[in-house]
C-alpha cells in the first residue's frame, strides 16, 4: 500500500512539473540581457534593393539580426540573417526612392536590440529596366516582342490588347522568365489594326508602366496537317523504331510515347521529308519535343537541326548528293531557358517545352511545298532523332 502511495505522490509532481514548464516559449541563456546592436553598417545599393554589411555584437546569445522597412507598396517587410553571417540583402523594391531600414540584433529569447536606422537608395530595379528595353516587330499573325533583363530577375511580361467592342483592354499573353536576353512570339491575331500594350510585373508585384502602340498583324494560315505525307527520298533515314512513325509528328498528340523515332545508334544527319499539301510562303513552324523527365532536353531530343525547302516535287538526288535541289529555309539551335544541366529541367524550361519551341522564316522565303528536316545534333550526344510534334504557318497559295 506505502508503495502504491509513494507512486501516485511522484508521479503527481512529475505532472505538476511538466505543466509549468512552456515548450513553445523561446529559448536562450539563462538571465539573458537584450542583445547589442550591429555597427560599422555597410551600404550597396543593388537594382531593387541593397545588400547590407554590419559586424555582429559579441552577445553569446545572439541568434540572428533583422531588417525592418517598407515595401514600395507601402507594407512593412522584414528579411533576417543569421549570427553566423554578417550581411542581409533587401529585395523587391519598386523604384529608385530614399529607404529607412531598421537592424535588429535578436536573441534565442526573441528578445529585440535597440534600431540602428540607415538609408537605402535603390538603384533601377529590374521590372523598370526590362520594361525600358522592350521592343516588338510585326509580324506574321501578330508581332515578336524583344527584351534584355540584364540582372537576370524572375519576371512577367503581360500582352494587353483591346476587346472586340473597344471599350477595354485584355490580358492576352504573357511570359514568365529570367533569361537575361529573348523574344518571345504573340500570334493568333486576326490581320486587322488594333491597339496592343506591354507590360513588365515582377514577383513583388510591381508593375512597370505599359508601352502602348497600333498595328497590323499581317495574314497566315496553319497549314492543314490532313493533307501532310511523309516521303522517303534518297539521304533520308527511317523514323518508324521503337513504335514510332512519320505520321505521328503531325497526329496534333505531344506525349511521350506519340512519336517519330530514328533507329540508335544511327550517324548523323538522320533526314525526313514531308509533302505540305499545298503551295505554301512559310512564315513559321513550332517543334514538340517529347515530355517527361527522362526525356525533356535529353535522349533523343534534337538540338541542332537544319530545315530545307523547294516548290517542286523531289525525284533528283543521290546518298551521295543528298540536298541537291533543296534550298537551306532555316538553320536552327534548340534552346533551354535555364541552361541547367542535363537531366536538371526548371518550371521554365517544362512551359517552355510544351508550348512547343517556334522559329521563323526570313519574310522573303520561296514559295514551297516540300520541306526536309535534317537533325544533326541531339541535347543528349546520342546517335538517334526524335520528334513529338509539328506545325506550320504560312501564307498558302
Amino acid at each position: 500500500m506505502k508503495t502504491i502511495i509513494y507512486f501516485l505522490i511522484v508521479t503527481s509532481v512529475l505532472l505538476l512539473s511538466c505543466k509549468e514548464e512552456n515548450l513553445l516559449q523561446p529559448y536562450g541563456v539563462k538571465n539573458s540581457v537584450i542583445p547589442g546592436t550591429v555597427s560599422n553598417v555597410r551600404i550597396r545599393n543593388i537594382p531593387g534593393g541593397a545588400v547590407l554589411r554590419y559586424d555582429l555584437p559579441t552577445d553569446e546569445d545572439l541568434f540572428y539580426v533583422k531588417a525592418v522597412y517598407q515595401s514600395s507598396r507601402g507594407v512593412q517587410k522584414s528579411v533576417s540573417s543569421s549570427a553566423y553571417v554578417d550581411s542581409l540583402k533587401i529585395e523587391g523594391l519598386g523604384n529608385t526612392n530614399e529607404y529607412e531600414v531598421k537592424l535588429f540584433s535578436v536573441n534565442h529569447k526573441e528578445e529585440v536590440s535597440d534600431p540602428v536606422s540607415v538609408t537605402i537608395n535603390p538603384l533601377t530595379p529590374p521590372v523598370e529596366t526590362v520594361f525600358k528595353s522592350l521592343d516588338y516587330e510585326i509580324d506574321f499573325g501578330g508581332f515578336i516582342v524583344s527584351y534584355k533583363n540584364e540582372n537576370a530577375a524572375d519576371i512577367a511580361i503581360y500582352v494587353l490588347r483591346l476587346d472586340s467592342t473597344h471599350t477595354y483592354f485584355e490580358n492576352y499573353d504573357a511570359i514568365y522568365t529570367s533569361m537575361k536576353t529573348g523574344t518571345f512570339s504573340v500570334r493568333g491575331l486576326p490581320a486587322r489594326e488594333n491597339k496592343f500594350g506591354l507590360y513588365v510585373r515582377d514577383r513583388y508585384d510591381n508593375i512597370s508602366d505599359t508601352l502602348f502602340f497600333v498595328d497590323t498583324p499581317i495574314h497566315e494560315d496553319q497549314l492543314d496537317k490532313k493533307l501532310f505525307k511523309s516521303l522517303q527520298v534518297p539521304g533520308d533515314v527511317r523514323w518508324d523504331f521503337y513504335e514510332g512513325s512519320p505520321e505521328k509528328a503531325w497526329d496534333d498528340v505531344v506525349s511521350n510515347g506519340n512519336y517519330a523515332h530514328t533507329d540508335y545508334p544511327t550517324q548523323f544527319p538522320h533526314r525526313f521529308t514531308i509533302d505540305l499539301g499545298v503551295d505554301v510562303k512559310l512564315s513559321r513552324f513550332r517543334f514538340w519535343q517529347r515530355p517527361g523527365d527522362d526525356v525533356l532536353y535529353q535522349h533523343g531530343a534534337p538540338k541542332h537541326y537544319r530545315v530545307y525547302g523547294r516548290a517542286d516535287r523531289p525525284e533528283g538526288g543521290t546518298e551521295s548528293n543528298p540536298l541537291n535541289g533543296w534550298t537551306l529555309l532555316l538553320d536552327c539551335n534548340s534552346i533551354k531557358p535555364s541552361g541547367l544541366p542535363m537531366g536538371q529541367n526548371s518550371a521554365e524550361d517544362v512551359e517552355f517545352a510544351s508550348k512547343g519551341e517556334e522559329f521563323s522564316f526570313s519574310r522573303d522565303v520561296s514559295v514551297i511545298r516540300y520541306i526536309r528536316f535534317e537533325m544533326l545534333e541531339s541535347w543528349s550526344g546520342m546517335e538517334c532523332s526524335t520528334i513529338s510534334e509539328l506545325s506550320f504557318w504560312g501564307q498558302k497559295q
